[in-house]
């Protein structure tokens, strides 16, 4: 989610607009889905929000991407693999804390939307909310889509392990025991669980609910590395599957359900992000290239961190105008700003304006630091540095 293209740049892979302008897609669809109390309610048939993993698959394959090119660049410049992991780790501490701890130290300031913060911190601070989740079985108002950013960080700290130091010809075997894994973690959990209706959703926070979605993407960076770029099969096999997922969704067939439905949105994802891949084509080419969806993409990470705050600030605002305004009648204007549709715009313009500002007097400034990291120094570069350490030590003064 945090992932920004000129990651890609840094590590040799070319800058793909498309991709950049999916996650923008992938924010904007859990943004519309928490300010539409419509789409919310659509919940007791379809959880909408399960397409919440489509970030867990489009950052996996990126991150994957990313580490699979290090990799082989480690082995021909003679670069130790834990420097690659090490560099990894920082670039994404880089990347990610900084907007992060900063909402909740913004949240923690705040007397009432602060309370759960303040009661929970170290589960907070410390990327466990989706763990807290699943002990209190309850969404918290302004962190509830935290949860998404503790199971990706959760991910990232042994990730590079895993690409960097298995064997890279047993890496598929292992990504599929990963969705073997997810599937069967969902299954005995619905099986042991004593009450659905509140057990449900708080297991699906957990990261081992998620494994799959994490290997479905990593699955097609492999194969993309590889030099398997046309896999055009992969939409006729989500084709073929479309009729199964419906089923599911309005049969009876919980178990079964639960087990497979985050299997169908990571196949969906992973069609979409190989079709981006080779680059689409009109329409949605000129939508996903398009200056403003880049710009939005490249703040989308504080879009997402601040979006649900947004209603406090808006409505404070209001009803402090309203007081001060009070020999007026603004009632009218209330049932305005109220409307579904004007408040979406309000919101997100706010969180819009929110991450601009966190992009430009935060996360950009701190993001540049990461060239201190890089992921693999050339030998040249490495001799030269060296040499220079030398030069320097003999012309020290005693």
């Amino acid at each position: 989610m945090a992932q920004t293209q000129p990651e890609t740049l840094r590590t040799g892979l070319k800058y793909q607009p498309q991709l950049s302008g999916l996650r923008f897609c992938a924010v904007l669809f859990v943004v519309v889905y928490h300010f539409s109390n419509y789409l919310t309610n659509l919940k007791y048939v379809y959880d909408l929000g399960v397409f919440i993993v489509f970030f867990f698959v489009l950052s996996s394959y990126l991150i994957t991407r990313i580490l699979l090119v290090a990799r082989k660049k480690a082995v021909l410049n003679g670069f130790s693999r834990w420097k690659v992991a090490v560099a990894f780790l920082a670039r994404r501490t880089l990347r990610i804390f900084p907007a992060y701890y900063l909402y909740l130290i913004v949240l923690i300031l705040l007397p009432v939307q602060g309370m759960e913060i303040r009661q929970h911190m170290g589960m907070y601070f410390f990327y466990l909310s989706n763990v807290l989740l699943y002990v209190t079985k309850s969404w918290g108002t302004f962190t509830a889509h935290l949860w998404t950013l503790a199971v990706e960080e959760q991910f990232y700290l042994f990730w590079p392990w895993v690409i960097l130091f298995i064997p890279e010809k047993h890496l598929p075997k292992f990504f599929a025991a990963m969705i073997l894994c997810g599937i069967l973690f969902r299954v005995i959990s619905v099986t042991l669980m004593k009450d659905q209706r509140i057990e449900m959703f708080p297991m699906l926070v957990l990261t081992p609910a998620c494994l799959d979605c994490f290997a479905a993407g990593a699955l097609l960076a492999y194969y993309h590395n590889r030099g398997f770029i046309k896999n055009h099969w992969l939409k006729w096999l989500l084709g073929a599957m479309i009729p199964l997922w419906l089923f599911l969704i309005f049969s009876h067939h919980r178990r079964t359900f639960i087990a497979m439905d985050r299997v169908f949105v990571s196949l969906f994802a992973v069609t979409i992000i190989d079709i981006a891949n080779r680059g689409y084509k009109g329409i949605t080419k000129k939508f996903l290239e398009n200056s403003i969806v880049q710009y939005l993409s490249k703040i989308s990470y504080g879009i997402y961190l601040w979006h649900l705050l947004m209603t406090v600030f808006f409505w404070s605002a209001f009803d402090a105008a309203a007081h001060y305004f009070s020999r007026y009648d603004l009632s009218a204007l209330r049932r305005l700003v109220e409307n579904p549709f004007v408040s979406f715009w309000i919101f997100m313009i706010l969180a819009i304006a929110c991450a601009t500002i966190s992009w430009y007097c935060l996360e950009q400034p701190v993001n540049n630091l990461k060239r201190l990291f890089a992921y693999v120094m050339p030998k040249k570069k490495r001799a030269e540095e060296k040499q220079r350490g030398l030069s320097e030590k003999v012309e020290r003064p005693v």
